[in-house]
């Protein structure tokens, strides 16, 4: 059985980690996907999906994700 990575995680913390993994996954974000990807449990997934599937969509659709070259990054 996977390790829960986020058990000591704040709820926000488990938010982002799941938008994120939607993104990464994207299109193919399944609940075993996102759970295999970072290690976290049904029960969590369960209570922060909404919100980490509102927060994937702001990302992706509201702001712009600006990819800077890694010679010109700070």
């Amino acid at each position: 059985m996977l390790k829960n990575l986020l058990s000591n995680a704040t709820r926000q913390q488990k938010v982002e980690a799941v938008a994120e993994a939607m993104i990464r996954l994207e299109p193919n974000a399944t609940a075993e996907n996102i759970k295999s990807l970072i290690g976290i449990t049904q029960t969590d997934l369960d209570s922060v999906a909404d919100d980490a599937r509102a927060e994937a969509y702001q990302r992706q659709n509201g702001k712009p994700r600006v990819r800077v070259p890694v010679d010109q990054a700070a």
